[in-house]
């Protein structure tokens, strides 16, 4: 399912909620005064981790994070424990990484057949048969 987006009019109660009092933004996870630099509104717990995704997102879901001081390196973290759930996830439900072709031959099968018609043992290097 696709990451759900805040409305308009939960965007602007999270944005007003993080107005200090002289109506300066200001980050919601260090605290710096923002003034003019950029921001994002992100979500207090990933996405990606959430559950309930029918489930109406309200003004304390979200929180102003500045770009460069919190939200870079919280997204470095939610990105990282999405994957790991997703992992687990994919261990539970017995899924496993697809399993190379062995083509007789091949460097994959462990021999090697020659061109004057013998088969060898790549690890021993013993021949097999003629």
């Amino acid at each position: 399912m696709a990451r759900r987006e805040f409305t308009p009019m939960v965007y602007a109660q999270i944005v007003h909620r993080a107005s200090n009092a002289q109506g300066r933004l200001t980050c919601e996870g260090c605290g710096l005064v923002l003034g003019r630099k950029a921001y994002h509104v992100d979500h207090t717990k990933p996405d990606g981790l959430e559950v309930d995704k029918t489930r109406k997102l309200t003004a304390e879901d979200g929180k102003v994070l500045g770009v460069e001081c919190c939200h870079k390196p919280k997204t470095k973290t939610d990105v990282a424990q999405i994957a790991e759930a997703k992992r687990r996830e994919a261990k539970h439900l017995g899924m496993t990484t697809r399993q190379p072709s062995r083509f007789p031959g091949s460097k994959a099968s462990g021999l090697k057949k020659t061109i004057d018609g013998r088969v060898i043992d790549r690890a021993t290097g013993e021949e097999i048969r003629r």
